[in-house]
């Protein structure tokens, strides 16, 4: 099993970027992704009003968010290919804050995203001594990714159980929408699985489904061969592997 350590608010970005090199037990490191109102590509961290950042972060330029802790993509990636260790590195790009898709902004709905996608694949491109894993939520991004990007694996993070007409590197399954059946199918189709924990809570059910008392030999395996993506990577390491 795989540890993706996942940014959050709890650590700055140099601090995150430290330990996740420094500890052993951290096998790469996650990163949200979007853009501002000038075409900067950023990563920025989720907290509990979230979707509310990412719109601040869109319609906003780069000198209007000086308050925020936020670092350019291409400075982030420059300072990890600078790290004598290096470890994989995992960007979610957050969808386009464009509001409902309708018959008269689909055209420029398609450009901003395209523009998003355009201005990552310049960026990670710059590179290659990385390992770059990058997935979103948005089926039309990750559609674009898809067709724009050949050198990284390209990801799919669903929150629910429809992966039609999705075929991907990897898949990014939240904790509360994990579903047996649909890992079982995706581990045989030897695709790569990484469960997002998305709070405490689901550390302790998780570990109960997997290895608890009513636990299964085949879902002790399966824990195995799943990656879980966590902001808390030290506990995730200790319950899980030790």
């Amino acid at each position: 099993m795989k540890i993706i350590a996942q940014k959050s608010n709890n650590q700055n970005t140099t601090n995150f970027i430290e330990d996740s090199l420094t500890q052993e037990y951290i096998d790469a490191m996650s990163f949200n992704v979007t853009y501002t109102k000038d075409n900067s590509i950023v990563v920025f961290s989720e907290n509990s009003v979230g979707i509310a950042v990412t719109n601040t972060i869109n319609d906003s330029t780069l000198k209007e968010l000086q308050g925020y802790e936020i670092i350019l993509l291409d400075k982030l990636l420059k300072d990890l290919n600078e790290q004598p260790e290096k470890k994989d590195v995992y960007l979610n790009l957050a969808p386009t804050n464009q509001g409902v898709l309708s018959d008269e902004n689909i055209k420029d709905i398609a450009k901003i995203s395209d523009r998003y996608v355009e201005n990552v694949k310049n960026i990670v491109e710059k590179y290659k001594n990385l390992t770059i894993h990058i997935h979103s939520v948005s089926r039309n991004l990750v559609t674009k990714l898809k067709e724009k990007i050949t050198n990284f694996e390209i990801g799919f993070a669903f929150t629910g159980n429809d992966l039609s007409f999705i075929d991907v590197d990897y898949y990014v399954i939240v904790s509360n929408t994990r579903n047996d059946n649909i890992i079982d199918i995706l581990l045989k189709e030897n695709k790569k699985v990484i469960i997002y924990i998305t709070s405490d809570y689901y550390i302790s059910y998780l570990y109960e489904h997997y290895l608890g008392e009513k636990s299964t030999p085949y879902l002790q395996q399966t824990i195995n061969k799943l990656s879980i993506m966590t902001n808390y990577p030290a506990i995730i390491n200790k319950v899980f592997k030790q």
